[in-house]
């Protein structure tokens, strides 16, 4: 067995030990930026104002309508919901336990955090879905491009502090540029404390043009995917762009707020209104034409 193999199968066989650890109080390692008692919400969004007005864009009027409102029935025959049932969905995150450090493989340290996870598809109406669940918050000075993507396991909601996200990039990096379908086609950045993945146009634009569409979406840009952690090491914001317009993000909301239910319901709103605008508009110059 190679050694990267046997390294491998040192963290795995450490997760599932970690699993059967009994929580005891200890100080926590200094790149742990969480503490027993905490508790962290994150609110998911849909901008539909930039959606319709990047749909319309792509394909047009009526083609976008139609797409529209297959989106619309397709959520509403997979969840039993109407779209703005979205409204007040979350996640919820309680820190129940920090171990003290313990040795994952040689020279690869950790801590062990057991959480519970709610979810939540309504105002403040949560559900519990992990309990007692441990997750280990690797010590980033330990850590290397082999091993680094260890720290991605499972749901990294929290990560150590001080982690270095380029050791992430690089290791994704080496991973695309030896696949010819993806180098040239994905690119994988550092960004704060963080980092980012862009699609490229072209790479979309053949993808598309594979479907067999029976219309064309002219030009594409680009698709990008942020990724963000605070300085604590807890997820703080992700975020899908499409030319430069946040379509889809889930943000770090302080504890104290509620959820804000009425912010998509609002956007949805606002969307209605920004198509009737848009055709409006289009029509009223046919007109004039």
């Amino acid at each position: 067995m190679k050694r990267k193999e046997k390294l491998a199968l040192a963290l795995f066989s450490t997760l599932i030990l970690l699993s059967f650890v009994t929580p005891s109080m200890a100080a926590p390692p200094s790149y742990i930026g969480v503490a027993t008692g905490d508790e962290f919400v994150w609110v998911p969004t849909i901008n539909m104002v930039n959606i319709n007005t990047t749909g319309i864009a792509l394909f047009g009027e009526d083609n976008w309508t139609i797409a529209y409102n297959m989106i619309l029935e397709l959520y509403k025959n997979s969840t039993g919901m109407d779209f703005g049932s979205f409204s007040g969905a979350g996640v919820k995150l309680n820190v129940k336990n920090v171990s003290d450090e313990i040795t994952v493989a040689p020279g690869i340290f950790a801590s062990a955090l057991t959480i519970d996870i709610h979810t939540s598809a309504g105002l403040n109406n949560w559900t519990l879905v992990a309990n007692n669940s441990v997750m280990a918050i690797y010590d980033p000075n330990s850590l290397n491009e082999t091993t680094a993507m260890a720290a991605l396991s499972g749901i990294p909601l929290i990560m150590a502090k001080g982690f270095n996200y380029s050791m992430i990039t690089n290791a994704l990096n080496t991973v695309i540029a030896a696949d010819p379908s993806l180098n040239g086609n994905i690119t994988v950045q550092a960004q704060e404390i963080g980092f980012k993945i862009t699609l490229l146009s072209t790479y979309l634009e053949a993808a598309f043009n594979s479907t067999g569409a029976p219309f064309d979406v002219g030009t594409l840009g680009n698709v990008v995917f942020n990724l963000k952690w605070n300085s604590n090491g807890v997820f703080e914001e992700g975020s899908l762009l499409y030319g430069g317009l946040t379509i889809v993000s889930i943000l770090l909301v302080p504890i104290n707020d509620l959820i804000p239910g009425f912010e998509i319901a609002t956007i949805i709103g606002i969307s209605i209104v920004t198509i009737l605008s848009i055709i409006y508009i289009k029509r009223k110059k046919n007109l004039l034409n």
